[in-house]
């Protein structure tokens, strides 16, 4: 039971990265009326690969997690999808103010679309059910917790376990509304690791204004959705 300060610790600094922190330069944020126009009618075809021309694999290993300080991290690798006919941007942040890395899609006008933090977890090795149901009490009593008490109109709307690829997971949903970008779905993913203790946590959060989130089963269209698809440990 010695690790369960460290999972706790992983789960807060996901829940504690700001929208905001998606960007690593000085620009000011924008306002409702900024983001509405920085969009500029940009709208995600859920189900649709037509804006998806191809991805490119960025693999968070060995060597990417001891330059950055964590050595002791699961390594993976995910397909970051690429637009098809420019209508959006896919950036990578190296570099966050917490977590191991950040994806961020955007209008070319600097709209916000959707963005993803990866982040540590540690998990006990167990027998594959009773840990995915140690994760499930771990995420709703914790990282729930300080996610959405620490946002405006938020929500926690299900809890559930899920196939994420190849992997078992446990995923957690819900809204909240942020002062610039408007409702933001929120997801956040328990990836266990099944050949040891350190796992990871993937938070997504998804401007509606852009993909029109109408249940859970249109996380996986969504573009952070197809790349936790594509997720696998290293």
């Amino acid at each position: 039971m010695t690790r369960f300060p460290a999972l706790l610790t992983a789960f807060a600094l996901a829940a504690a990265a700001p929208l905001a922190a998606q960007t690593t330069d000085a620009s000011p944020e924008p306002t409702l009326t900024a983001q509405g126009a920085e969009l500029a009618g940009f709208t995600l075809q859920l189900g649709s690969t037509e804006d998806v021309v191809s991805g490119e694999t960025f693999k968070a290993d060995a060597d990417y997690l001891t330059k950055h300080g964590k050595p002791e991290a699961a390594p993976f690798a995910v397909v970051v999808p690429l637009s098809g006919d420019g209508s959006y941007e896919s950036r990578v942040v190296e570099t966050p103010r917490t977590g191991l890395v950040k994806f961020v899609f955007s209008t070319p006008g600097g709209g916000l679309i959707e963005a993803m933090t990866f982040s540590e977890l540690t998990l006990p090795e167990a027998e594959k059910e009773p840990r995915l149901d140690y994760l499930r009490e771990i995420m709703l009593a914790v990282a729930v917790g300080q996610f959405v008490d620490s946002k405006p109109e938020a929500s926690r709307q299900n809890i559930r376990k899920v196939d994420i690829g190849r992997h078992k997971a446990v995923e957690i949903f819900g809204t909240y509304r942020h002062a610039d970008y408007g409702v933001i779905h929120w997801r956040m993913v328990g990836l266990p690791n099944p050949d040891g203790e350190a796992g990871v946590v993937a938070l997504a959060q998804i401007s509606e204004e852009a993909v029109p989130i109408g249940s859970p089963d249109d996380f996986p269209a969504s573009l952070t959705g197809r790349m936790l698809e594509s997720f696998s440990f290293d």
